[in-house]
This record gives structure tokens, sequence and C-alpha cells, in this order.
């Protein structure tokens, strides 16, 4: 391989390998410049996202972050359930402090040009916005529909400029419209990534267990994690047996440091004996067919049965003493 075809390659993967493509793009302080993308007039150019980030200690790093389904699929979340329940047995202000922190973090997913910053490039990436950012540019692009037509359009719309300014909860944010703006490069148009598909690959990794697993070893409680993994595996169709055996190979449980070793959550449950003993009845029969059923019998305290004739002999020697 010459220098120069060697210097192209490298060039090549550096611009590929030189960004984490898989986080979004998160305001910084001060004034950024974005061309926000949509794929086509009618597109959804929008997606929304809520996200468990779990820790057990305060400050600390996040053991498992994990997709809320009800923020993002409006399916009940065993997350959220498990939250509840972890609220309801905290006993100090420290605990419930740690708690709060895990519930879903609700913000908003786009297709976005950074076109100033630090984070500018001329491919698309996913910008990360609060909800109310998000809702401030929608009623711009409403009220400027009329006069401007669409501001989305890539070669006819407009950019916008937001301002970041404070930290925290002090945090604010303004958008502003930026109208002279150059059109969108066609490549960026043909680069455009797959919101939906980009939070069930980031946010719906199959950590759920693991995350469950951390909030029932920091509370002592039962959050439900064996369920879960079952849940997972019955739904991609792996469940073989009680081996846990997957495609003919044994099932690695990557996640067992965080589980107590005396209840692998990962691990399926064999089959309730009642189940195996139920499933076997039908062969039982057909090799040997139950007897008929006798008829019901009335039985004395004796052990001695007796059917209704029997009976009314008895009876009628007992009126024959009664005449003696």
């Amino acid at each position: 391989m010459s220098g120069n075809a060697l210097l192209s390659l490298v060039k090549g993967a550096q611009k590929k390998y030189a960004r984490n493509t898989s986080r979004t793009i998160n305001l910084k302080e001060g004034k950024t410049r974005v061309r926000i993308l949509q794929a086509s007039p009618e597109a959804k150019f929008w997606q929304e996202l809520g996200g468990h980030w779990i820790k057990t200690e305060k400050n600390g790093k996040p053991i498992a972050v994990v997709g809320c389904r009800d923020e993002v699929y409006d399916e009940p979340c065993e997350i959220c359930t498990a939250i509840d329940k972890a609220t309801r047995a905290a006993e100090d202000d420290d605990t419930l402090a740690i708690i709060k922190e895990w519930k879903a973090r609700r913000s908003v997913l786009m297709n976005a040009l950074i076109r100033s910053g630090n984070d500018a490039s001329e491919d698309p990436q996913v910008l990360e916005m609060t909800p109310t950012t998000f809702s401030t540019i929608c009623s711009m692009i409403e009220e400027y529909m009329p006069d401007y037509g669409n501001v989305l359009d890539p070669n006819e719309g407009m950019d916008v400029v937001i301002e970041r300014k404070g930290k925290g909860l002090a945090t604010e944010y303004t958008v502003l419209p930026a109208f002279k703006a150059k059109p969108v490069p066609k490549e960026a148009m043909g680069k455009l990534i797959d919101l939906e598909e980009f939070v069930e690959k980031e946010y719906f990794r199959g950590d759920e267990t693991k995350a469950l697993n951390a909030i029932s070893n920091m509370m002592g409680i039962d959050v439900g994690q064996r369920a879960i993994a079952n849940k997972a595996a019955a739904t991609a169709g792996l469940l073989t047996g009680s081996t846990g055996s997957v495609a003919g190979a044994e099932v690695e449980d990557a996640d067992v440091q965080e589980v107590d070793p005396t209840d692998v959550e990962n691990e399926v449950p064999p089959p309730p004996k009642k189940a195996a003993k139920a499933a076997a009845k039908p062969a039982a029969k057909a090799a040997q067919p139950e007897p008929a059923a006798e008829p019901e019998t009335d039985t004395d305290d004796f052990g001695t049965d007796l059917n209704e004739d029997d009976l009314d002999d008895v009876l009628g020697e007992l009126d024959d003493l009664d005449k003696i």
C-alpha cells in the first residue's frame, strides 16, 4: 500500500471514529446555531425519550441506563414500578434523594446539523433537548409557516439559534430564528439517523434486569427481576428448557456480578412439578384407561357401604321391631 493510499485510508477512519456516533448532542452554554432536519414534509422529525439512570450512591456513576417504556412507547414500565416500590420502602431522606434521580428524564431527540461550537459537523447528529425547548421550537415553526413556508425545508428553510444560560435547575433556553441560512447539503440528507432505531439500540439493550438487580440489592426488596428475565427470554423465542440453553449453547450471564449469588435472577427456573405432572397425564391415560366409576354409595359410621335398596330393607326391619 502506497503512502498516499494509507493516508487516505487513515483520514477516512479518523472521520468515522473521531466522534462517538452513539451519543446525543446536548446544548452547551452560550449560543448554538443548528439546522433541524426533516426527511420529508410529512415525516415526524422528532422522537420522545425517557431514560432511567440507576445508581446506588449520590453523584455516583450509573450502574445502568434504561429507557422508560411509559415515556417512549406509552406502555407499562417495569422500572417505574420498581421505583415506586423502592420509594415506599425508603427509610431516610438520603435514600429518597437517590431514588428521585432514578425517575425518567424526559427529553426530545431530532436530527440536526450543528453549525457552530465544538460539536459542529457537516453530518447529521442526534440533538437532545428539553421538552420545553422543543415546545418553543414547535411554536416558532407554527408562527413562521404562514409567511415563510416549510421552515424545515432543506433548501429554503431556516436555522435556529438556541442560547443556553445557567446550569442545573437554573438553566434557561432561548430560541430565535436565523432567516439567512445555507441550504442543507444533499449528502447530509442521505445520512439521517433513524431515531426510533437509535432509541431502541441505545436505551433498550436488555439492561432492565441489571437495573432491577441494582434497585433490589440496594433496597433489600423484591422488584420482580426474575419475571423480567423470563419475559425477555420468552419474547425472543430463545427459551428451550430448564437448563437455560439457547440455540444449543449455554446462556452467558454477563451481569452475574450484580446479582445476589443465592438468587441468580437471570437463571430460568425449572417448570413447576404440577405442570410437569399435568403434561404427563394424557400419556398415562392412553397407556392404562381408567376403570368406569362405581355408583355413589352412602357409608355408615362402621364403614359399611349401603345403597338405597339396602337402606329400605333396614328401615322395614326397624318398623317390624316396633310392632312387637
